[in-house]
């Protein structure tokens, strides 16, 4: 199995000079080369390098984003995750099978059901504990309202990472970004609920301030959206996760608001359609 790309260490070089330089992180640098010591990087070592860029950017809902490592086969990873080579060629009907590439992301098909067909692009993925009842009171509706919605749920017997769609309510939460303090605050009835650190647009590509409302909502959209998408009304904008979590805090996407994945999925969570979205300079 191939490397994606490979790069030679020059004098005067460091991990993150060359993380920046291929659009990724240190992290994926040291995962993919595991023996590699940063502090005393030897001159003259070719390293294999993934650029996030070269990885696809969203796996469908139901699936999940699994990054290929070394030594890894088709038939290795089916039996990791339990299913066939089969199963994961329908996946990913544009892999090539017998030349996977270090770093390449491929989508694993969960052993649920189909996704819910959802009318409303409202959806929540199950957590651990989670029960019918409190996700009904989460969201403020009923739950023979969520049943309808979702048939095939068994609502006795919830799985985490299980996919369901949510009616249309409105939001008891309202949130405000402040672009200058690189925070997104939850307000619940006017009192702080949650507050996150965030990063905001670079100055040539600017957040774009005003009052907007969420729209859409995405699970896995992988590559430099992270785990979760939440879509603004403002067309082409969003609140996601990150695969580069060293930029939270500074000014550093072009024009979205960034978090750390863990910190995006607690939002997803509890953000439903119509939520409104404040952002201020």
């Amino acid at each position: 199995m191939a490397c994606g790309q490979f790069y030679t260490i020059q004098e005067g070089d460091t991990l993150f000079k060359i993380a920046n330089q291929f659009d990724t992180t240190v992290e994926n640098i040291l995962r993919f080369n595991p023996d590699l010591n940063p502090a005393n990087l030897p001159v003259g070592r070719t390293i294999c390098v993934i650029s996030a860029t070269n990885q696809p950017v969203t796996c469908p809902l139901g699936t999940l984003p699994y990054n290929v490592n070394a030594g890894d086969t088709i038939l290795s990873i089916a039996l990791r995750f339990g299913t066939s080579v089969e199963a994961l060629l329908r996946a990913n009907p544009d892999i090539e099978p017998y030349n996977l590439q270090v770093g390449q992301r491929i989508c694993i098909a969960q052993n649920f059901s189909e996704p819910p067909l959802c009318p409303t692009r409202n959806f929540y993925v199950v957590r651990n504990g989670d029960t019918l009842r409190n996700i009904a009171r989460t969201f403020g509706v009923g739950q023979n309202d969520i049943m309808r919605l979702n048939p095939d749920m068994n609502p006795r017997r919830l799985s985490p990472g299980e996919i369901i769609c949510i009616p249309l309510a409105p939001s008891p939460f309202e949130i405000i970004i402040n672009i200058m303090a690189k925070r997104l605050t939850v307000y619940r009835g006017g009192s702080i609920f949650r507050e996150y650190i965030i990063a905001t647009g670079k100055p040539e590509t600017p957040t774009p301030v005003g009052n907007f409302e969420i729209v859409n909502k995405e699970i896995d959209p992988g590559g430099p959206y992270g785990t979760r998408w939440l879509g603004l009304s403002a067309k082409g904008y969003g609140i996601h996760g990150t695969n580069n979590p060293s930029s939270i805090g500074t000014a550093a996407s072009n024009g979205c608001i960034r978090m750390y994945n863990e910190d995006i999925e607690s939002l997803f969570d509890i953000t439903v359609v119509g939520t409104p979205v404040r952002i201020l300079p």
